[in-house]
């Protein structure tokens, strides 16, 4: 009798410690969504006001002090790094997301140079990047750069967020520079769209610790992002390609531009950042739980 008095009390301490341990979790599970969350930041490629797409050929009426040409430009490449993300909230406070740098990607199947088994990197498009452990707030503006500081420019050996030697991107060829990273890659070919046939190979590209001052964007949102982790941020902005052509208005005479020629590298850089990105839409919106 004793012993079914012992072993009822038992299970009676045991049905009472595990509703204590249950109420415990749900107290912490609500504190904690009280303290972070998550945001996505979309870069959604266009064309005007065409979806982009590689492999299509899209038109571009020139204009310049020469006259009036009619052009076509078909990609087979877009490829940018996203770095040093930061936050504003309501109150101008900067809040900088740790190993932010992302590589943002539409391309072709790159050959690899230099690896032994000739490898391609596969085609890829990426455009959403996801921020997370982001402290509970409002925020009013998102702040990035394009390209990569200096810091870790000088040396591919080391790794933060998506950087790295093989991370993400073929060697030389696909994506560096031998010691140091592109910024932006824009590639493809140019085509007169009527009377003659020719064309030329497109390849634009920035990079250099020089450029990076200067390549910062920041982005004022229409109105204030709540985030945690019961409310999570979205921001989608445009990437209008077609404007990025404008960065030369000799692009069949400057179709290919790289670390010789720094002022065009200068002036794609910063076309891009003043003409070719812009906000499309911010909102917030409730987080599923289970």
């Amino acid at each position: 009798m004793n012993k079914l008095i012992i072993i009822v009390a038992g299970l009676i301490a045991v049905s009472f410690t595990s509703c204590e341990k249950t109420e415990i979790k749900e107290v912490e599970k609500i504190v904690y969504a009280d303290q972070a969350g998550s945001l996505s930041l979309t870069f959604d490629a266009k064309y005007g006001d065409s979806d982009f797409e590689l492999n299509k050929k899209y038109p571009y009426q020139l204009v310049n002090s020469s006259g009036t040409y009619d052009m076509e430009f078909e990609f087979s490449r877009l490829r940018y790094w996203v770095s040093n993300v930061k936050l504003i909230d309501k109150d101008n406070k900067e809040h900088a997301i740790a190993d932010s740098y992302y590589l943002v990607e539409e391309t072709n199947e790159i050959a690899v140079q230099h690896l032994v088994n000739g490898e391609k990197y596969p085609a890829t498009k990426r455009e959403e990047v996801k921020l997370k452990d982001i402290p509970l707030g409002e925020y009013k503006a998102i702040k990035f750069s394009i390209g990569v500081d200096q810091k870790y420019n000088d040396n591919i050996a080391l790794t933060a967020g998506e950087l790295g030697s093989l991370n993400g991107m073929g060697v030389s060829d696909g994506w560096m520079w031998f010691t140091s990273y592109k910024f932006l890659t824009l590639a493809g070919t140019i085509h007169w769209a009527a009377g003659t046939p020719t064309s030329k190979a497109l390849s634009w590209e920035t990079g250099s610790n020089a450029l990076f001052d200067g390549a910062e964007k920041t982005i004022t949102l229409t109105t204030p992002l709540k985030v945690d982790a019961q409310n999570s941020g979205k921001v989608v902005l445009n990437v209008d390609v077609k404007e990025l052509i404008s960065a030369t208005d000799l692009p069949w005479v400057n179709n290919s531009i790289s670390q010789g020629k720094k002022d065009l590298m200068i002036a794609l850089r910063d076309t891009f950042l003043s003409k070719s990105l812009t906000l499309k839409e911010s909102t917030s919106s409730s987080v599923k739980t289970n």
